[in-house]
């Protein structure tokens, strides 16, 4: 369990979360804290082929959330030719707080967001939003600039 929170994470969310990292088989992953606040689960798993829009639209307007995402984008290529555009990915980790969430809930997600992404080994960048406009693809574009 969570030294802060006293929230466990269940070894499924660890499962999806290799998955995505490993294998690839994910677009996303959302996370939730259960009904008892015992415990981290997995509330949904994005296909492959799935969207950010896909990821922002699994997000409750009321309730927090943590979600990764796979983001895969392209650099200029580093050759010496210059040429051609070169594929990337970077592995996001979201916490979603919005404001018109529960206290109680807010305070459970924060407290328990690090213990919880310690146990996600491969996440390379953390955004916390707590509105819509906080989760935008140009966002993330920002972020792998």
């Amino acid at each position: 369990a969570n030294a802060a929170s006293g929230v466990a994470v269940a070894e499924e969310c660890k499962a999806r979360f290799q998955e995505l990292r490993t294998a690839r088989a994910h677009r996303f992953v959302v996370f939730k804290v259960d009904d008892s606040q015992q415990q981290v689960v997995v509330d949904k798993v994005g296909a492959r082929e799935a969207g950010f829009e896909d990821l922002t639209g699994s997000l409750p307007a009321d309730d927090c959330r943590y979600a990764v995402y796979d983001h895969d984008f392209t650099v200029g290529d580093a050759t010496a030719t210059g040429e051609g555009e070169a594929p990337r990915s970077k592995i996001f980790f979201v916490s979603w707080s919005p404001a018109t969430a529960d206290v109680r809930s807010k305070m459970v997600y924060a407290s328990s967001c690090e213990g919880f992404k310690k146990e996600l080994d491969g996440v390379q960048i953390d955004l916390q939003a707590t509105d819509p406009s906080e989760l935008t693809l140009d966002v993330l574009k920002d972020h792998v600039a």
